[in-house]
């Protein structure tokens, strides 16, 4: 069998291949056919075949767990979507970040994106080949924890780039400079839906800082602005009273 890391390590080796050359499906079998612990021979009919295969038996028996819903997810896992329509249509491997692998149509290829219904995951299956219980001391993903929606400024002293999709692949739309704010409203792995100046589009976050965000002793960071008097001056409209007590250190 293939430890659930194994497993997760193959895969993730293999983002940015393109879906024409690895679809969704064939991205299951490349893992478990060259990840150390698989079978090379792997193979399976299809996304439908495989969830359906938990009433088979012997090798034809893939799946040997499966729920409808995501609640409960392991690394190593399989995420489906379409479950109770009557044609599951997809399908990934869900990781350690609670995101899943897997190789989109829409995007192009294979990807690395949350695990969430929102993005149409309905369902959990445990495949045979893939070993899942004991990862990360048999705890369920934590769904979305790397990041969460809110308010965000941007680090990067270079600025960061607003796309129209998610991952490097999504058209450019602007820059946004060091420090500017933005509001994120979904998260997508490492990337947010920010809107800035009145636009809208994706964001990695590894470039950006929560705003309000809490140090380990549970204390919010603060800010420390450094500026001259006419700085100060320039940004508080003249008022001398708040520039004062500004540099003096009152609340």
């Amino acid at each position: 069998m293939i430890q659930a890391e194994v497993a997760i390590r193959a895969a993730r080796g293999l983002i940015g291949t393109s879906y024409e050359t690895l679809d969704c499906i064939n991205l299951v079998k490349k893992v478990i056919r060259t990840a150390p612990g698989g079978d090379k021979r792997y193979t399976t009919a299809g996304t439908n075949a495989l969830w359906d295969s938990d009433s088979k038996r012997g090798k034809y028996r893939d799946l040997t767990w499966k729920q409808a819903g995501i609640s409960g997810a392991k690394p190593g896992m399989l995420a489906f979507m379409g479950v109770g329509t009557g044609d599951v249509s997809h399908t990934g491997l869900v990781t350690e970040r609670g995101t899943v692998i897997h190789s989109s149509k829409s995007r192009g290829g294979v990807v690395e994106t949350a695990l969430t219904e929102k993005n149409g995951w309905n369902g959990l299956g445990v495949h045979r080949m893939i070993e899942v219980n004991g990862y990360m001391n048999d705890e369920d993903v934590q769904i979305d924890a790397k990041y969460s929606i809110g308010e965000y400024a941007v680090s990067y002293e270079k600025g960061l780039r607003l796309r129209k999709r998610p991952g490097l692949t999504g058209a450019y739309m602007l820059t946004m400079p060091c420090g500017a704010k933005l509001t994120v409203t979904e998260i997508d792995g490492d990337w947010g839906k920010a809107t800035y100046n009145g636009h809208q589009g994706w964001c990695s976050l590894a470039y950006c800082d929560k705003v309000g965000a809490q140090t380990e002793d549970g204390e919010n960071e603060q800010i420390v602005i450094r500026a001259t008097r006419q700085q100060w001056l320039a940004v508080c409209d003249g008022d001398m009273t708040i520039v004062q007590a500004a540099l003096a250190g009152d609340d």
